[in-house]
């Protein structure tokens, strides 16, 4: 049987993980619906969404809500690249509702941005352990791209692998996997 080993055809992991589809829905109506629907609609993070957020965390809210409104907050910094905020906001999400996938997730993406890539893999193998998550293939992805960062190629190519078949097509895992090629060890 042949062995073979992955080689990276470019230098200089600059793609990283996208929070894009771990928004946490929150119903009825208020300041938290406000936040889920800026987090969901791609703002970028501006003051005012973040101030609305803030102000939804002030009011009495479920803890499901409350901590969907932290994960949604958490986007929101991410996007505006005050990692240490959102960081924060996941961590206390995950203090409220330790088995919330999309807390983890999007953590594991800021960690990546701050180049904590053991941090990041410690929550990244804990969101994948929820199996039926609809976040998984961005946890596979973020996990690639840990794993391309530590040099573990053949990790990462077989996590970018397994994000495409739950989620073909996905323009980030085929960017990052067709940055690889198998080439005959020896």
């Amino acid at each position: 049987m042949k062995t073979y080993r992955l080689a990276l055809l470019a230098l200089g992991m600059t793609a990283f993980a996208s929070a894009s589809h771990a928004q946490l829905v929150v119903h009825g109506k208020g300041d938290a619906v406000l936040c889920y629907e800026y987090s969901a609609h791609g703002n970028n993070g501006s003051r005012s969404a973040i101030k609305t957020c803030s102000e939804a965390l002030d009011q009495n809210l479920t803890l499901n809500d409350e901590a969907a409104t932290l994960v949604n907050r958490g986007i929101l910094y991410m996007r505006k690249g005050e990692q240490a905020l959102a960081s924060a906001d996941y961590d206390a999400a995950i203090a409220l509702k330790p088995e919330l996938t999309e807390a983890y997730v999007n953590y594991g993406a800021s960690l990546i941005r701050q180049k904590k890539y053991d941090e990041a893999l410690e929550t990244l193998n804990i969101a994948l352990k929820d199996t039926e998550s609809s976040t998984r293939p961005e946890a596979l992805y973020n996990r690639a791209v840990v794993m391309d960062q530590k040099d573990m190629f053949n990790e990462a190519y077989r996590d970018a692998k397994a994000a495409l078949a739950l989620r073909p097509d996905w323009k980030p895992a085929l960017d990052l996997i067709g940055r690889y090629e198998i080439a005959p060890s020896g």
